[in-house]
């Protein structure tokens, strides 16, 4: 304790002290004291030198414990990085390599630190995965632009966050977040080295998915629920009217319940489609689509879960241009921000406002990337209910937090992973006691779609010589089918699945004009059934026909010739048209 109080006593600076005022006093006695007293100016003189050779040693001693700790430091720096399990690194700005990487890259990846110095950012780049490679070159180019100067001495440095996918080494892809901030710069202020922290959130994000799926499973039981009512009560007037006109003698009032049993089914399809929407959107199919026409479609479903203290009101700007999207998820986020707002009314009288129209982004919007610029079209949904505070706006992300009933806090979530799928945006606002704004930001199609025509229903029922093979194994579709086919002039061919199907179209080849094909069949499906006919006759004409979505029922043979698509439920004036419209021109009726 007594040595360290006397090395604090004999510091550096004390010493200095010492030494200045000695040579003061040497440049006084030479100017001031005669020239026969030298023992003064000895004395000044021998004391300035030990104290010279005294504050060099001091010196030096500290310059090397200043190394010293430097070292020490960095040392301690380095072992907590290699301790970390995330993977650490300094990117040389301007040689593109690699001066430092932690040992957790071995375990993470499978490649060892010296393989990514070596590579420097070629080797980095060549792992990230296709799709993410586009967002990493444009993030990458951000931090150096917007880091071409300083900050200010109490401002730091802003990092980039950004989340991808690497592939390893035994070619897995994991996804990572990683933080990167500018670690040092060149004297004119250009980045020199940038510190780069990834954390591995493959587990993460698997768990995050598990969780939305199970919200999926949840609200769609509880939508389920709605729709068995509503079901019931259309089912009932189909009955009814049913049991009325077996009873019924009069041909005025049988027509008009025919018309009315036959609106009542529409009704009913309407329904289930979009159950089916809701159901299969796992899988994404992004397309040019009108924004407007997948809210429009969507709004039966919606208008099934509202209640009676809800007024639901659109606004839809016409003339949109089309949008690159996927119609379900479309629905399915329209449906998640509906049942957000109904919840935040509660059981107040309010408002759900859903709106369309475009947007320009210039990149000056705090709450957006700065990377979306151009033109989008906006769909908002907005309420009047009693909004969010900071806190609560803060986490409405975060898959673990919900201020709903237990299981349906993961639609933000979900429909902020929407967004994202489509290259687009979520932005939120909420004002406590104004109700809180939603808007999904969707990028616009650069080029019109040719759309596949399902047939006119105003089209007038014609028809002509020839015959068509009709495969479906419901005998009721059969049976209507097969009627309004005859009455239009065609011979119609029966088959009960797929294997009967392709065994009656090998006996009638030559006689075969088209073919009316179901999807779902036992035996053989109705996309087997189809590849057989492409490859023994690929120049007839077969209409696939299913109760699922046009996407989800034609993926597996996009592409390949089909020749129409009908989907279920049809009428037989829609089956007749789309028939019509395969075979090229019009036939007139039988006589």
């Amino acid at each position: 304790m007594a040595h360290l109080k006397l090395r604090r006593l004999f510091s550096p600076y004390f010493i200095l002290a010492l030494f200045i005022a000695d040579f003061l006093l040497v440049v006084w006695c030479l100017a001031f004291v005669k020239e026969a007293d030298h023992t003064l100016l000895a004395g000044a003189t021998i004391l300035m030198g030990l104290l010279g050779l005294l504050l060099f040693s001091r010196m030096s001693v500290q310059t090397r414990e200043v190394h010293q700790a430097l070292e020490h430091g960095e040392d301690y720096i380095e072992r907590v990085a290699d301790l970390s399990q995330d993977l650490h690194a300094i990117i040389d700005v301007d040689t593109q390599t690699y001066v430092y990487m932690n040992q957790a890259v071995e375990k993470l990846l499978g490649y060892t630190p010296e393989e990514f110095i070596q590579g420097g950012m070629v080797f980095f780049q060549d792992l990230i995965h296709p799709e993410d490679k586009r967002l990493m070159t444009r993030k990458w180019e951000t931090l150096l632009e917007h880091g071409t100067a300083p900050p200010t001495p109490r401002a730091e440095e802003e990092g980039q966050e950004e989340i991808y996918r690497i592939r390893n080494k035994w070619g897995e892809y994991r996804w990572f977040r990683s933080r990167r901030v500018i670690f040092a710069r060149h004297p004119d202020g250009r980045p020199w080295e940038i510190l780069l922290v990834a954390h591995d959130i493959t587990e993460q994000r698997a768990y995050e998915a598990a969780l939305v799926h199970a919200h999926e499973f949840e609200s769609l039981g509880l939508m389920a629920r709605r729709l068995a009512h509503d079901l019931n009560n259309i089912l009932m007037g189909i009955q009814g009217y049913a049991d009325l006109g077996v009873e019924t003698q009069e041909p005025a009032k049988l027509q008009d319940m025919f018309w009315k049993i036959g609106d009542s089914t529409e009704r009913a399809s309407k329904l289930c489609r979009q159950m089916l929407a809701y159901a299969g959107r796992g899988r994404v199919q992004i397309a040019r689509h009108q924004l407007n026409d997948s809210v429009r479609e969507g709004l039966p479903l919606v208008e099934s879960l509202m209640t009676e203290n809800v007024n639901l009101v659109l606004e839809l700007e016409n003339d949109l241009p089309k949008v690159n999207a996927d119609p379900n998820q479309v629905r399915y986020a329209v449906l998640n921000l509906v049942v957000n707002a109904m919840e935040a009314l509660g059981n107040q009288e309010g408002e759900i406002v859903i709106n369309t129209t475009m947007k320009h982004l210039d990149g000056s919007n705090p709450n957006l990337s700065p990377t979306l610029l151009g033109d989008y079209v906006c769909m908002e949904v907005r309420d009047t209910g009693k909004g969010m505070s900071e806190e609560t706006l803060g986490g409405i992300f975060d898959p673990c937090f919900t201020t709903k009933h237990p299981g349906r806090g993961l639609g933000m979530l979900t429909v902020q992973g929407i967004a994202r799928e489509h290259q687009g945006a979520l932005q939120v606002e909420s004002i406590p006691g104004q109700g809180s704004t939603f808007r999904i930001f969707f990028p616009i199609a650069e080029k019109e779609p040719v759309l596949p025509d399902e047939g006119d229903e105003a089209t007038p029922i014609a028809g002509g010589p020839g015959q068509i093979l009709l495969v479906d194994d419901e005998p009721t579709i059969r049976s209507i089918l097969r009627q309004g086919l005859e009455s239009a002039g065609f011979q119609v061919i029966e088959a009960v699945d797929g294997v009967e199907g392709l065994g009656a179209f090998v006996r009638h080849r030559a006689s075969i004009r088209m073919v009316l094909l179901d999807l779902s069949m036992p035996r053989m499906s109705g996309d087997e059934v189809f590849a057989e006919i492409q490859r023994v006759a690929p120049e007839v004409p077969v209409v696939l026909m299913s109760g699922y979505s046009q996407q989800e029922a034609t993926a597996a043979i996009q592409g390949q010739g089909l020749a129409g698509f009908l989907s279920k439920p049809c009428s037989v004036r829609e089956a007749l048209a789309m028939v019509r419209r395969v075979l090229g021109h019009s036939i007139d009726s039988p006589s």
